[in-house]
C-alpha cells in the first residue's frame, strides 16, 4: 500500500527497543543502498534496508514526487516502486529516513532517479476559438472546444477576478480528450466595451496555460440631446449682454449617439458682434457664446443660434442672443440726490523724482454715517448701509515732502467730462465719471448707494462744481453736481482728511 507523507515505518529490530542487561547501547541509523535507479518503464519494486540501533525511525516522500510509492517490506525493509515516466526528461527525488526523538542522529536520504522515456508522451492543450465577442444585451452563450492530449493530463479554468460578476463558465475543469466549455455573460449596463480572460491551466508543466479572450460590446443608448446653463434650464429670454460687450456664456451639452452642430443667424446690428463656438471631447461638450464688441448704437441687436443634430426628431433647437444698445445715460439713479458725507479717505499723488505733472490728483473717497471702510473685506470694502462719493480733484502741483503735509487748496472746482485733458487735468478741475465696471473704485467721479455692504445704485457725475474751504485740518466741501441723467447730486462734507500719499 502507498504510504502517506511522514507516516512512520512500523518495522523495527526488537533489540533496538530495549538495551540488553540494563546496559547502554549506542544509537545508530544506517540505510542501504543510498540510491536507487529505475528505467523509464521499470516499475519493479526495489528494496531499501534500514538498520537502526536504539531508536525508532520514520520515512517521508516529498509531495511533489507523486510518481514514487513506498511500501513496507519485511522487518527493517522498504519497497520502492515508480510509475512509468512519460516524458523525455529524467526525474529525481529523495526518500528521507529520520530517527524519532533523537536529534543527534542525522537523517539519511535515499536518492531515487528515473530515466527519461525514449518515446516520451506528448502533452498539449488547445482552445478553439481563442476569442469570443458578445453583444451588449441578450447575448446567447458561446462554446469553446477544449482539447487536451497526453496520458493523465487535466486542466482547470478560471475567470479573471474582476470579471467573475459578469462571466460564467459551464465547467471549471476537464481531462484528456475533447471538452465543450460554454461561456455566458450578463448584460453590459455600461456604455463602454468590457473584456476579460478565461485562463485554462494544464496539469502538465510542459504545457503552458491557454487564454480565451472574452469581449462584450458597449451598451448602445438611444439618441438624445440636452442642454443646460449653470446646472439648470436655458434662460427663456435667451442670453443678454449689455452694450459694453465682453460678456461670455457657456452652455453644457449632453449628446448621446448623435452628431450635432451650431450656426448663428444675425437678425440686426451687423454680423460680427457675436462669436459662437462648439467644443467637443469625450467628457465635456460646450457651446460658448461671446459678446466681443461694444454696441454704441442705441438699438438692441439680436441673433439666433441654431443647434442641429443628425437624429430624426431631435432638434433643431433655437437659442436667442441679444446685446442691449448704449443707453442715453449710465446712471441707474433717476431722481435728485442730497448727500451728507462725514468721512474722507484722501489719496494724494504729489510730484517726485519720477513724476512731474502740471497738477496733483486728489482721489477723495467720501462716505456717510452707517458705513465703515474695511480694506480686508474683499470685494465689498464699504461695509454697512449709507452712501458714498468718489470724486477726483485736481489742484496746483504739490511736491513730495518729508513733513507729509498736503492740503487741498480752497476754491471752486469744475467738473470736466471724463477724458478731456488726458489723464492729468488742469488745476481747479474735477474729472467727471466715465464708463466703469467696478463701482467700488469707479472711473472718475461717481455717487453710489450702499445697502448691507452691497452697492445697489449709482449716479455718474457729469457736470457741476464743488467748493472747498479749509480751517486748519477741517475741510468743508459743498457739492453742486448734475448726473448724466440730468438729476442733481448735491450735499456737503465736513471733517478731516485721512491722507494717504501715492509716492
Amino acid at each position: 500500500m502507498k504510504k502517506i507523507l511522514f507516516i512512520a515505518a512500523a518495522c523495527m529490530f526488537a533489540a533496538a527497543c530495549t538495551p540488553q542487561n540494563g546496559g547502554g547501547e549506542t544509537a545508530s541509523l544506517e540505510v542501504s543502498p543510498k540510491s536507487l535507479t529505475f528505467g523509464a518503464e521499470d516499475t519493479t519494486p526495489q528494496e531499501i534496508t534500514v538498520t537502526a540501533t536504539g531508536v525508532e525511525w520514520e520515512y517521508a516522500v516529498p509531495s511533489s514526487a507523486d510518481w514514487i510509492t513506498v511500501d513496507d517490506g519485511t522487518a527493517g525493509k522498504l519497497l520502492v516502486s515508480v510509475t512509468k515516466n512519460p516524458t523525455a526528461e529524467k526525474r529525481t527525488a529523495s526518500i528521507r529516513i529520520t530517527a524519532k526523538d533523537n536529534d543527534d542522529l542525522e537523517p539519511v536520504s535515499v536518492t531515487v532517479t528515473q530515466a527519461g522515456s525514449e518515446t516520451p508522451e506528448v502533452y498539449s492543450l488547445t482552445v478553439d476559438p481563442a476569442a469570443l465577442t458578445f453583444e451588449a444585451e441578450g447575448a446567447a452563450g458561446q462554446s469553446v472546444k477544449v482539447t487536451a492530449s497526453g496520458e493523465g493530463i487535466t486542466w482547470s479554468a478560471a475567470v479573471d477576478e474582476a470579471a467573475k460578476e459578469w462571466i460564467t463558465l459551464s465547467t471549471t475543469e476537464g481531462s484528456e480528450g475533447e471538452t465543450t466549455l460554454t461561456v455566458t455573460v450578463q448584460d453590459n449596463p455600461d456604455t463602454a466595451e468590457r473584456s476579460a480572460n478565461v485562463t485554462l491551466t494544464p496539469s502538465a508543466e510542459s504545457v503552458g496555460p491557454k487564454a480565451i479572450r472574452v469581449t462584450q460590446e458597449a451598451k448602445v443608448l438611444p439618441p438624445s440631446f440636452s442642454m443646460s446653463y449653470e446646472g439648470g434650464e436655458l434662460p427663456a429670454e435667451g442670453f443678454v449682454a449689455d452694450y459694453k460687450g465682453s460678456a461670455s456664456f457657456q452652455i453644457a451639452v449632453t449628446p448621446v449617439n448623435v452628431i450635432w452642430d451650431v450656426k448663428t443667424q444675425y437678425e440686426s446690428g451687423g454680423n460680427d458682434w457675436l462669436q459662437v463656438s462648439k467644443y467637443e471631447s469625450e467628457t465635456v461638450n460646450l457651446i460658448t457664446i461671446n459678446f466681443n464688441l461694444r454696441n454704441d448704437s442705441p438699438e438692441t441687436r439680436t441673433a439666433t443660434i441654431t443647434v442641429t443634430t443628425d437624429a430624426e426628431g431631435i432638434g433643431p433647437f433655437e437659442i436667442k442672443a441679444s446685446q442691449q444698445g448704449k443707453p442715453d445715460f449710465l446712471s441707474t439713479i433717476t431722481e435728485d440726490v442730497s448727500m451728507n458725507l462725514t468721512y474722507c479717505y484722501a489719496l494724494v499723488e504729489p510730484n517726485n523724482d519720477y513724476r512731474n505733472e502740471p497738477s496733483t490728483l486728489w482721489d477723495l473717497r467720501l462716505w456717510s454715517d452707517g458705513i465703515t471702510y474695511d480694506e480686508t473685506n474683499y470685494p465689498n470694502y464699504y461695509v454697512g448701509t449709507g452712501e458714498k462719493l468718489c470724486v477726483y480733484f485736481y489742484s496746483d502741483p504739490l511736491t513730495l515732502n518729508d513733513d507729509n503735509e498736503y492740503y487741498l487748496p480752497d476754491g471752486t472746482y469744475t467738473v470736466t467730462a471724463f477724458g478731456d485733458g488726458g489723464t492729468s487735468l488742469n488745476p481747479g478741475e474735477i474729472r467727471g465719471g466715465g464708463e466703469t465696471w467696478n463701482y467700488v473704485f469707479p472711473q472718475g467721479s461717481w455717487y453710489s448707494r450702499v445697502e448691507e455692504s452691497n452697492i445697489t445704485e449709482n449716479a455718474l457725475i457729469s457736470e457741476g462744481t464743488a467748493t472747498v474751504t479749509r480751517n486748519g485740518e477741517v475741510y468743508t466741501i459743498t457739492f453742486d453736481f448734475t448726473s448724466d441723467a440730468k438729476y442733481s447730486v448735491t450735499g456737503t462734507f465736513e471733517g478731516e482728511f485721512e491722507i494717504h500719499v501715492q509716492g
